[in-house]
């Protein structure tokens, strides 16, 4: 479940326009690094990742930025890398979804047929509290000779704009976008099911995540505790 929180906490962000020119709600400076620090439901730390901005250019889908994530567990040792793709075409923010899928996940089949449809995330250049936003997934099938053997899918479902707020967390005080998901997650057999609710600042991104159960309990949250 942390890497979809991980991979939530990358993907969630929204952006403005100014003549043509989309202004990120996700760090847009090569070198800009973010800690954020992950807890269970009884505020007990689990471990922490940082994100860091490792490309900003131009390609042929509009802007493309790329962020190195990396988690560690709460004795720092690290569970591996991975990277996020954001771009900004015309006047859309998109989110690869691709992304959605870890190579830990794909560990083990590189050897394989492996087939991928994906709807990437969009978000308009304006966000009002009330707003419901286009939903996303990603589906990754497996293959070997022949026969399908695993399917990975995630789907965000429910993107709402719950209201406009001011949050404190270590790194600060923001003023912030609180939105609202519906996260179904399925490895093979294996379906996971929980609500997202985020708060989002401009040129930060997400500052802190908080995650449910379909019965509404508080599973986990992560909040942002360091800027470089």
């Amino acid at each position: 479940m942390k890497k979809i929180i991980t991979l939530l906490i990358g993907f969630c962000f929204v952006y403005s326009l100014n003549a043509q020119t989309c202004e990120f709600y996700i760090p847009s400076q090569i070198g800009k690094k973010i800690t954020t620090e992950y807890y269970d439901s009884k505020s007990k730390l689990t471990g922490y990742g940082t994100s860091e901005v490792i490309s900003v250019s131009e390609t042929s889908n509009g802007t493309e930025i790329v962020i190195e994530v990396e988690n560690f567990d709460k004795k720092s040792e690290s569970s591996g890398k991975s990277r996020l793709k954001y771009y900004c075409r015309g006047d859309v923010f998109e989110v690869d979804m691709n992304s959605f899928i870890s190579p830990e996940q794909m560990a083990g089949f590189e050897n394989m047929k492996i087939e991928t449809q994906a709807h990437k995330l969009a978000y308009p250049s304006v966000l009002v509290p009330g707003m419901k936003l286009e939903d996303g997934f990603v589906e990754t099938v497996i293959y070997n000779e022949g026969i399908k053997i695993m399917t990975l899918r995630v789907d965000v479902t429910n993107i709402i704009v719950e209201a406009v707020e001011e949050i404190t967390v270590p790194a600060g005080t923001f003023t912030a976008y609180k939105i609202s998901s519906d996260i179904t997650s399925k490895t093979g057999f294996m379906t996971m099911n929980f609500k997202s609710v985020q708060w989002i600042v401009k040129n930060l991104g997400v500052i802190r995540n908080e995650s449910y159960n379909k019965k509404g309990n508080l599973n986990s949250y992560s909040i942002v505790s360091k800027i470089e």
